[in-house]
């Protein structure tokens, strides 16, 4: 346990650094650079003030018919020093690309007194510049800019002071540019109404209360070559039949489809071979009765599937019988153990069904010793870790640490390490070949804050055991992404290729968006959201 005086320092570095600073002081830096006042942007900076930006010309350039994008690392040598007066005329140069007004932030990423323990001294950490809108000669363009920093001193009246900034060295940037926005809303459209949908800015009863409120799902139900839409909600299922030209049409009760049916974790799967997919809803157990009905099984009766309650389904032949498996993760089950972030958990266990056709599985969990290390799992995925022809898995747990198995090939699993690190707080997962070295590479979704970073910054580097401290300084880290070395490990690459720090990420994905053979990654975060006006992530 911190002792008190761990407790308040933390608490008095995150009311200056994050509060004072990142709340107070630096919207009136963006709020100058935005409105192009350079008087007012000057007085924030020191007399002494040093500054290095990157050349605008250096740094690798990629160009798609949609897009330029620019990017700027830390093995980019950066350009020469600067004092305060060019140093603000280069970050007016950047505002004066835009038309219109352009939305300008500046956040704090990390913050800590130089001197640990002198709160009134100079502080040093990270900012993080961006800049986005219309350009002046047409089109749209996003600059971001990673800087370590300096801040003379940092108290209560910072935001009414002028000089408090001392230092900036960019470490990180990148700057898109492109003709149109890379996505159209086309909802209107499509014939989806979102307004069934669980609208949490519309449910203020409860508003520090964030609800998982469904998800979405794609099929062919049907096999008639377009693809359909399975919508999961609080507020009711909607499943949309596919028409063509981005159209769709709602099929749920004709199709037979409960909307009210329990729960809201879903997949789509041909469990009985017979070419259609058919689907299991919650607890719900659906046959595809050739794409013409959904047809409702009784557990016990019409098959000897029994879903309870989970998190999530992932669907494997992990035998290879040329049979669908199915593998459900998250069911709880009554807490025998310890319950924590860094150490053991028994709050939830994972199962695992053999198919053995005609409706029939197995429950294999304890024999194949697939069930996990009793954290609770948000999703697993399969792949083929070590190129053996056998499907691997890995979960995204939120607490404890990510399980790895690897496949026998005799109907058992085993346990592997992941590389070094916690692994875990993890909220979901995606494998996908980013590289295109025919070896699938996971990325696992992690809860990521700036303020979490910070204050983990902030604490000592004694007050816990030394393997504990790792752990937590980890895990603040963000999400990660696992280069696949072809032998059933992995080369942690998240922070390296600047996709960790990406907020409190859900579901991410793979998918290639422009048709250029690379998949791209797409992450939604946030964790709460009251307005529209003012989301999170």
């Amino acid at each position: 346990m911190l002792t008190d005086a761990d407790l308040k320092y933390l608490q008095d570095a995150e009311h200056f650094g994050g509060f004072v600073l990142g709340d107070r002081a630096l919207p009136l830096l963006a709020e100058a650079l935005r409105d192009d006042d350079r008087e007012t942007l000057v007085a924030y900076f020191s007399e002494s003030f040093e500054g290095r930006l990157f050349d605008n010309n250096s740094g690798k350039s990629t160009t798609y018919p949609f897009a330029t994008f620019r990017s700027w690392t830390e093995d980019t040598a950066a350009g020469e020093p600067t004092g305060r007066d060019e140093f603000v005329e280069t970050l007016l140069a950047y505002r004066r690309e835009f038309d219109k007004t352009p939305s300008v932030t500046w956040k704090v990423m990390q913050m800590q007194p130089i001197t640990r323990g002198q709160l009134d001294g100079p502080w040093e950490g990270s900012l993080k510049l961006r800049l986005a809108g219309d350009r002046v000669d047409g089109g749209l363009a996003e600059r971001v800019i990673k800087f370590r920093c300096r801040i003379t001193s940092i108290h209560d009246k910072t935001p009414e002071e002028d000089g408090w900034l001392a230092s900036c060295t960019a470490f990180r940037a990148q700057y898109a540019t492109g003709k149109t926005r890379l996505m159209e809303d086309i909802t209107e459209r499509t014939g989806i109404d979102v307004g069934r949908l669980h609208d949490t800015w519309n449910h203020s009863e409860s508003p520090q209360k964030p609800t998982i409120t469904g998800g979405v799902y794609l099929s062919d139900y049907n096999q008639d070559g377009r693809l359909d839409l399975l919508l999961t909600d609080v507020s009711g299922h909607q499943l949309y039949r596919g028409e063509g030209g981005g159209r769709f049409s709602d099929v749920t009760l004709e199709m037979g489809i409960d909307p009210k049916a329990v729960g809201i974790r879903a997949v789509f799967a041909d469990f009985d071979n017979d070419g259609f997919e058919d689907l299991l809803i919650g607890e719900t157990i659906y046959r595809n009765d050739g794409g013409r009905k959904f047809v409702v099984l009784e557990p016990g009766r019409d098959t000897s599937l029994t879903l309870g309650q989970c998190t999530a389904f992932s669907v494997v032949d992990f035998d290879r019988d040329g049979k669908l498996d199915l593998y459900a993760v998250g069911l709880p089950q009554p807490m025998t153990g310890h319950v924590g972030w860094l150490g053991d958990n028994d709050i939830d266990r994972n199962q695992l069904w053999r198919n053995t056709g005609d409706w029939k599985f197995e429950d294999v969990t304890e024999a194949s010793n697939a069930k996990g290390n009793g954290a609770w799992t948000f999703a697993a995925v399969w792949f083929d870790a070590n190129s053996d022809g056998w499907p691997d898995m890995m979960t995204a747990c939120e607490l404890g640490m990510n399980a790895f198995l690897v496949n026998n090939g005799d109907g058992t699993f085993r346990e592997v390490d992941l590389p070094d690190g916690f692994g875990g707080f993890s909220m979901g997962i995606t494998v996908g070949d980013f590289d295109n070295d025919g070896r699938p590479d996971p990325y696992v979704a992690n809860m990521y804050s700036k303020a979490g970073e910070r204050i983990v910054a902030n604490l000592r580097t004694d007050a816990y055991d030394r393997r504990i401290d790792a752990k937590i300084r980890d895990f603040v880290t963000g999400s990660e992404l696992y280069h696949n070395q072809g032998d059933g490990t992995f080369r942690r690459l998240g922070r390296t290729i600047g996709v960790s720090d990406v907020g409190w990420a859900y579901g991410p994905t793979y998918v290639d968006l422009n048709n250029d053979g690379l998949v791209d990654l797409y992450a939604p975060v946030g964790f709460q959201s009251i307005t529209p006006g003012r989301p999170d992530g």
